[in-house]
This record gives structure tokens, sequence and C-alpha cells, in this order.
């Protein structure tokens, strides 16, 4: 049982293990317990067999009895928190490493340990930390599980549709859901003008409360927040030339797309852990980047980390790599 409750982005980095473990132990059964908002890039998974699914702390006693009915007998807690743990351990697993965290409002106690700087490489350090298992840290590749046949029929027939509309297929993840992690929007409308002048409409990606933010921004576009789930992004993205995204959940997932060119712009979170392998980052020049403490931003708004970084910068980005055709 590997347990990662907490974010998107955490979880798809924590896929890399479940493929070790699968790969150098006979016979292992994977299973995750993730929060509800990672459950679905989980299913149809090549490596995870199992999937448990922690929505709150009224339903623990079932998912305790759901781990228990699979007949898991070990944990690793990649999330660090005690109350993994207690789960684990409810469910007769032995538990593999230790794990302490607790928060008290938003501070947490006893943080979990890192063993690597980069997020995939610590997470994936428990399989040499606890089985001494070696592998290449160069071949860690993220996946989430694929969408459905019928899907990727569909997926390919609206690309083709909207193929008419644009040059290329261009992705943009607009937010995240913290503010001090957005790009500022009239840069970003300036992006989406630029990429209108070359031809191209771009399509942008997130939950059904972005359609709003995204049709308030300059430009021509399609806007499919809402309308395809976090499992068909990969499939879509297949078809793009590049993509751009801030650091949340969706960046990830593109990062496991291969060949994928993908600009991510990064303000108060850490480019060295979280950036993907495929990303060329765009970075505040700000002296107080990465704080990793977005929350407490004294900043006025407007002269944020997020809004130092201006369009010009992409767009030299994208002369550079020559992503405009």
């Amino acid at each position: 049982m590997i347990i990662n409750r907490l974010g998107i982005g955490d979880v798809v980095l924590t896929t890399p293990l479940a493929q070790i473990l699968k790969k150098y132990i006979k016979n292992v059964k994977i299973g995750f317990l993730v929060a509800k908002k990672a459950e679905d890039i989980l299913k149809n998974h090549p490596y995870i067999d199992d999937v448990f699914v922690y929505k709150n702390k009224h339903e623990k006693r079932k998912v305790i009895d759901d781990i228990r009915a699979k007949e898991y007998k070990a944990a690793i807690i990649v999330d660090g928190r005690l109350g993994s743990s207690f789960i684990a351990w409810r469910a007769k697993c032995k538990l593999l490493n230790s794990a302490y965290t607790f928060s008290i409002n938003k501070k947490q106690i006893f943080g979990r340990k890192e063993l690597a700087k980069k997020a995939i490489e610590d997470f994936s350090m428990y399989a040499k930390t606890i089985f001494d298992i070696n592998y290449d840290e160069n071949l860690l590749i993220p996946k989430i599980g694929s969408c459905d046949i019928n899907r990727k029929i569909f997926i390919e027939k609206w690309i083709e549709k909207i193929k008419k509309d644009t040059k290329e297929i261009v992705l943009i993840v607009a937010r995240t859901a913290a503010d001090i992690k957005n790009w500022n929007k009239e840069e970003l409308s300036k992006l989406n003008l630029y990429l209108n002048e070359n031809g191209i409409k771009p399509v942008y990606i997130g939950s059904k409360n972005d359609r709003e933010y995204i049709e308030s921004i300059s430009g021509t576009k399609f806007n499919i927040a809402g309308d395809f789930g976090l499992r068909d992004i990969p499939e879509i993205a297949s078809y793009a030339s590049w993509a751009l995204s801030m650091c949340t959940g969706p960046l990830h997932i593109l990062g496991t797309v291969e060949n994928l060119p993908i600009i991510a712009i990064y303000g108060p979170s850490d480019p060295l852990r979280w950036a993907p392998k495929n990303a060329i980052v765009v970075q505040s020049s700000l002296p107080c980047v990465p704080c990793l403490n977005w929350a407490k931003c004294k900043r006025e708004k407007g002269n944020t980390c997020m809004d130092e970084i201006k369009f010009e910068r992409v767009k030299n980005i994208l002369l550079k790599y020559a992503l405009i055709k």
C-alpha cells in the first residue's frame, strides 16, 4: 500500500515508485490511497492494482475495511502524515517507514524529511531506502491512468474538428487554486492575442470553476474547462505542439506526455523540486523567490512574483525554441 493523500501533482510524481516496485519485486500487488481529488488519475493505471479514496474522516472506517479486505500487508507513507500511519496500522499493514507529520491550523509539526531535492526522486527513493532497489533516477517517468477507448475516439474526432480553426494545437492551463501562483491575466491576454496573430487559437484546460476566468482573457480561444477529465489531458496533449502552465496538478499531468515542450511559469514554488523534466521554466527574479509561503505574501497585488513575469519573457522563449512555426 502506497499512501499519498496530498495534491494531484504529488500523486502523479509518486507513480514511478509503483513502477519500480512492480519491476523489481516478484508478484507484488500495489494499492494507492489518495485524496478524492486524485482518484480519477489512477484509474486504468498499468502499475496500480487498487485505488482507495480518503474522502473525509467520517468514511475512514470504510477505507480501512476496504484495505483489509484486499489483504494488504505493508504500507509506505509517502505523504509523511501521522494520520496516514494510523490508517495503515488499523488496516493491519506493517509500516515500512516512519511518518509523524501533523498540522495545527496551517503550521506543520514534525515535517516530513525529504530524501531528495526533486519531488519525483524523493518519492521514488523509498524503493532504495526500504527495499535496497537500485534504479536510474534519470529514467523516472510519471504516468497516470489512460482514458477509455471511447474517449480516445471522441478526442480524436474533436481534435480534427478544431484543427480547422487553428494552425496548431497549443494548450494553456490558465490558473491554479492559489491566486498568488497565477500569472497576471493582462500578460496572459497578451500571449493569447500574440498567438491569435500567428494563426493559433489556444485550447484552455481546467475545471468548470475556471470557465468564467478563461472567458475574461482577451483574444479568441477554445475554452474546454470542465468538459474533459484529468485522464483526457495526456490524450489531448498528444496532439499539441506545446503547452503553458502555472505550477498546478495539470502541469504534472502534462509532464507525463513524452516530448511535449511545456513552458512552466513559476513564482513562489520551487521549480527545482516540482518542474517536470520536459519543462522550460520561466521564474520570477525577485530575491524572495521561491518563498514556499505564498499564503502569507505581503506584496501588494500587481507587485507579486508572478506579476513580475512579463509576456515578453514568454515571447522570447517561444522564439528561442521555435515554438511558433
